[in-house]
């Protein structure tokens, strides 16, 4: 009697656990098209994110295509300026698939090409206000920003010397 009594225990036992692992089968299958769903819906934005970085690179190059001769900006800090928005999309996307910051996928961009060194990126940073503080964020949101104030600072003229306009004048 004992038997049937404990054999009755165990297979009520062994009953609910198999209902309690049906649910929670259910509800990781639940979980997996969650998930599936989230991946597509994150996939979509790094998309987005990149075509407009993309197109921010394609304005701000437009932009460059205005610099006149008299820049505030050095040949070199205009080289430095113009691999910052060419390289915009691409920290962009090192940010969003391998969680690298802006100076960490600078520093490879850097590498990949023979025109402008860590050095000279390093002291343009440095020796512009408007740009340091964005540099030291090392934020997307901050490479962003500096891109369109570095351009802004190469679209900037020098001003005049009056010397050089009296000389002018009255040449």
């Amino acid at each position: 009697m004992i038997w049937m009594a404990l054999f009755g225990v165990i297979m009520v036992v062994m009953l609910y656990l198999l209902w309690h692992v049906e649910q929670v089968g259910k509800t990781n299958r639940g979980l997996k098209t969650k998930l599936a769903a989230r991946e597509q819906e994150i996939l979509k934005l790094q998309q987005a994110t990149y075509q407009l970085a993309e197109q921010q690179k394609s304005v701000l190059e437009q932009k460059l295509g205005h610099v006149t001769v008299n820049s505030m900006l050095s040949a070199h800090e205009l080289q430095v300026c113009k691999l910052l928005c060419s390289s915009l999309p691409v920290v962009v996307k090192e940010y969003c698939s391998k969680g690298l910051t802006p100076q960490q996928a600078m520093a490879t961009q850097i590498r990949r090409q023979s025109i402008v060194s860590a050095s000279q990126l390093e002291y343009m940073m440095q020796k512009h206000a408007r740009l340091t503080t964005l540099w030291n964020t090392n934020s997307v949101t901050s490479h962003l920003q500096l891109c369109s104030v570095v351009v802004s600072l190469a679209l900037e003229q020098v001003p005049a010397k009056v010397s050089n306009l009296e000389a002018a004048i009255n040449a």
